[in-house]
């Protein structure tokens, strides 16, 4: 700032106001009791409000008129669970003015800023810095000359302790006032009052005659007095079994077989099939029809029944008709039928649709005679493929 305001007032009574030096020691003196206080206090490093008392040097731009000066500084701010933190910070200090009869002024600033915390290497933890506020600068006995002021800048902190660091800053200010830009450095004590997080607890040593196998259960109330050593137990001394399966998760191969209705090997593996399973469904369709009846789904629970017991298995419906018609008309009518047994397995009951198949083969596998109307009742079918692969039964 230019500081014109002032300059009326030059060799008023031909005394200049100025701080004491008592009064600056002090500030020192609170400061330093400040910094004591917190390197005392217990907390850890973290979300949570911090301090920053600091001293520094301000440096003035040849425009302003100002002596370059020390100053006094108190930032109070919050850290959040991320790289960000806000912090409202008061500088005060002396300038000797340059101007002939304008003395000391006194200099104040509030500015509310953000920082931005970069990746921390061997303690260090460099930042950015932007904020807004406003400075006032008077002499004892006249008005003030304030104006609004953005900064931008820089820093860093060095860790001493998990909630104590080093920290230094070097910031830009700009006035509305003035096309300068003054800077300021500091340093002080950061200090983070974080939430302590509690220490883990520490299982206490079972007694000597009283959890054989080591597990922390009390054998008085171990269910599974021989648990091996190493192994999460429950409540009741047994090992865990995450996904209910019946095999201790130390003994799981397979840890997420959660298909009740599914069963297992002694490794707490799906058994799988080791063969073509054909089931053929006892479905009878309209003439010239491929909707479904309702006594199909009876029909069709057997195939879901498979293959829910045999989650890794696979399934392809095949249709077929009789002689009656063209055959290419044949061959449309089963591949739809075949469709509409598959939706219903997908549909009603739940089976994964990438585990289902259709396939339509017209009149061309009969299994009766088409030449009654009983063997062509029989050629009208849907025949369901089921398949899959096998694994050996381990005996635990």
């Amino acid at each position: 700032m230019s500081y014109k305001s002032l300059l009326p007032y030059r060799e008023q009574s031909g005394q200049h106001w100025r701080r004491s030096s008592g009064d600056l020691t002090k500030r020192i003196l609170i400061f330093s009791l400040l910094l004591l206080s917190a390197v005392a206090t217990q907390a850890e490093e973290g979300q949570g409000f911090t301090i920053y008392p600091h001293v520094g040097q301000t440096f003035y731009a040849g425009s302003t008129n100002l002596d370059d000066d020390s100053h006094l500084g108190l930032g109070i701010g919050y850290r959040f669970d991320n790289p960000w933190a806000i912090e409202f910070t008061y500088l005060e200090g002396d300038a000797d003015s340059d101007v002939p009869g304008i003395g000391d002024i006194d200099v104040d600033m509030y500015h509310l800023g953000a920082l931005y915390h970069l990746k921390t290497r061997n303690k260090f933890t460099p930042f950015l810095s932007i904020g807004a506020g406003e400075g006032e600068y008077s002499r004892s006995g006249f008005g003030d000359d304030d104006e609004f002021q953005i900064n931008a800048g820089a820093g860093f902190k060095w860790a001493f302790t998990e909630q104590a660091h080093l920290r230094s800053d070097l910031r830009f200010f700009h006035g509305n006032n003035e096309d300068a830009v003054n800077a300021a450095i500091s340093v002080g004590l950061h200090y983070a009052f974080g939430k302590a997080s509690a220490p883990a607890p520490v299982a206490a040593a079972p007694a000597a005659e009283g959890d054989a196998d080591g597990d922390g259960v009390l054998d008085s109330l171990d269910r599974c007095p021989n648990t091996p050593a190493g192994v999460g137990v429950d409540s009741r001394g047994c090992p865990l079994d995450d996904d209910g399966d019946g095999v201790y998760n130390y003994q799981d191969d397979c840890p997420n077989t959660t298909n009740r209705k599914a069963r297992v090997d002694g490794r707490g593996c799906y058994i799988k099939l080791d063969r073509k399973i054909d089931i053929t469904l006892n479905l009878e369709f309209d003439f010239d029809s491929a909707e479904a009846r309702d006594e199909h789904t009876a029909e069709v629970r057997k195939v879901a029944d498979v293959m829910q017991e045999y989650p890794d298995s696979r399934v392809t419906m095949a249709g077929h008709t009789d002689s009656t018609g063209p055959a290419e008309y044949n061959q449309g009518l089963s591949e739809r039928r075949a469709k509409t047994i598959a939706d219903m397995l997908t549909d009603k009951f739940d089976i994964d649709a990438s585990r289902v198949s259709h396939a339509g083969y017209g009149e061309s596998q009969p299994v009766d005679t088409n030449d009654t109307r009983e063997g062509r009742q029989n050629n009208r079918r849907v025949v369901a493929h089921v398949e899959g692969e096998t694994e050996e039964l381990e005996m635990k």
